[in-house]
């Protein structure tokens, strides 16, 4: 059974959906039991509730699973600032802290494998591995993403979102979903309501992360035209085994990036067929085969069974 609660992350109150034996207690000493814990990260336009499938395969096998809102989506904190890797990164490693755990596999899809993956490298004392999906690292397709620029324009987005979010936030699910049935009317509500009153909150993410990605970006493309510069960064050596999740299909951050994220990360790269841009909820039984196959089971793993992809 579900249970939720709030569970403080350094300055920011998370609100955490937890799935499979407590993940917090009145006390404040982390127990021996930290390979067990699943921490999982959202992204974009999503909430918590984005794991409903995912979550309990992971219980099968073993682990207890958190499941926060991001800070600045849900019934998490939305300070207006803070949203730089440093300072999420801080606060995912108290979080996981404050779940009482010196460990966690950390999960992260969309902006929440970003927030992972700068945890995974300024704190990786507090991660035992690493699986991001559908994450783009020192990597962007502007063709695909030319919402990314125009989010970074001041002003207009708040207010096109303030006038419009729902028909927007519909579009742009639809869009990027290759497997719909997910997606009802009942979910795609609830996560309107998650972005749709705090729309500066989440924008931080895409003002603030995204300008590495784009920077990375421009400094490749001018190194490929000016051969006589050197090539720049090699693979970043996480601390941490990694994997690196792709949908086949997905339109908003185009499956050929993710051979050369998987490259900069040194990282194993899955990629699962006939899915979109929500790797984890159009296919959350190849999902979860992934982060077992990278962390292994945790204690008490049963099975996570056989068949097709648990839709």
């Amino acid at each position: 059974m579900w249970r939720e609660g709030y569970v403080p992350g350094g300055g920011t109150r998370f609100f955490v959906r937890a799935l499979g034996s407590p993940p917090w207690r009145d006390t404040d000493v982390a127990t021996e039991r930290e390979d067990e814990l699943c921490v999982l990260l959202h992204g974009w336009p999503e909430d918590s509730s984005s794991w409903r499938r995912v979550a309990p395969l992971l219980v099968d096998a073993g682990y207890r699973v958190a499941c926060p809102d991001l800070k600045g989506f849900g019934r998490s904190d939305a300070p207006r600032r803070g949203y730089d890797a440093e300072t999420l990164a801080d606060e995912i490693s108290q979080l996981i802290r404050n779940l009482h755990a010196r460990k966690a596999v950390l999960v992260g899809h969309d902006w929440g494998g970003a927030v992972a993956l700068a945890t995974a490298f300024r704190h990786p004392g507090r991660v035992r591995a690493l699986v991001i999906a559908s994450s783009p690292f020192r990597q962007i397709d502007l063709r695909a993403a030319w919402h990314i620029p125009l989010i970074n324009v001041p002003v207009l987005p708040e207010l096109t979102f303030n006038a419009a979010a729902g028909p927007i936030l519909r579009t742009a699910i639809r869009h990027a979903a290759v497997v719909e049935e997910p997606f009802t009317d009942e979910v795609i509500d609830g996560y309107v309501r998650s972005v749709s009153t705090r729309h500066a909150a989440w924008m931080a993410y895409y003002r603030t992360l995204s300008r590495q990605v784009l920077v990375s970006w421009a400094a490749r493309r001018v190194r490929r035209r000016l051969p006589m510069l050197p090539e720049g960064h090699g693979p970043n050596r996480l601390r941490v085994p990694a994997t690196v999740v792709w949908g086949e299909q997905d339109p908003v951050t185009p499956v050929h990036l993710a051979p050369r994220v998987a490259h900069d990360l040194d990282a194993n790269l899955v990629t699962l067929p006939g899915v979109g841009h929500f790797v984890h909820e159009e296919d959350p039984l190849g999902f979860a085969r992934a982060v077992i196959d990278l962390a292994g089971p945790g204690a008490g793993f049963a099975s996570m069974g056989a068949g097709g992809r648990g839709r």
